[in-house]
């Protein structure tokens, strides 16, 4: 080096973190899952399908999945609790914990946005019921078609008995 040149800065190198998977070699499969999860929150197995689906290898969809997790943009938990809460509107627990299920969510992760709903279950069973029917029914087939149709939402016989009947206790 000559002394009128100045000197290079060099790169710092990052020492590999044994905890966190390196970013995968092809910039094209992991451009593709940025875009995707740029859209929008998505289980980790949604996100290694339509990864396979878009004709890349098994193994390089489960390092992109594995890198853009410990990287913070695939959370599992976040698009949990978002799909909770939107499906919240109008289906109970039960309902919103199986669709979580089949969306390939681990089961503690379903759990955790769950626990969060069924302290609200009797409040949200009784707008929902409002908004349908507005008054108790008087016949039983009205009060059946009542029952039936928050049995399909996902709400617990003892939420529908509150409701249909009135009782609501504050335990």
């Amino acid at each position: 080096m000559n002394a009128s040149e100045p000197a290079q800065p060099t790169q710092p190198t990052q020492p590999a973190q044994p905890d966190k998977p390196n970013k995968p070699e092809s910039r094209d499969i992991v451009s593709k899952g940025l875009a995707m999860l740029s859209r929008r929150d998505m289980s980790r197995s949604e996100f290694i399908t339509k990864l396979v689906k878009a004709e890349y290898s098994r193994e390089d969809a489960d390092a992109v999945a594995d890198w853009c997790a410990s990287e913070g943009y695939l959370n599992e938990t976040r698009f949990a609790e978002g799909n909770a809460r939107r499906l919240g509107v109008k289906y109970g627990a039960r309902r919103i914990g199986a669709t979580l299920k089949q969306k390939g969510l681990p089961e503690e992760v379903v759990a955790e946005a769950v626990a969060a709903l069924k302290d609200t279950d009797l409040a949200r069973a009784q707008a929902l019921w409002l908004r349908k029917f507005h008054q108790p029914a008087t016949e039983t087939t009205e009060r059946n078609r009542q029952i039936r149709y928050l049995q399909s939402r996902g709400f617990g016989f003892d939420v529908i008995k509150k409701v249909i009947t009135g009782v609501i206790d504050e335990d």
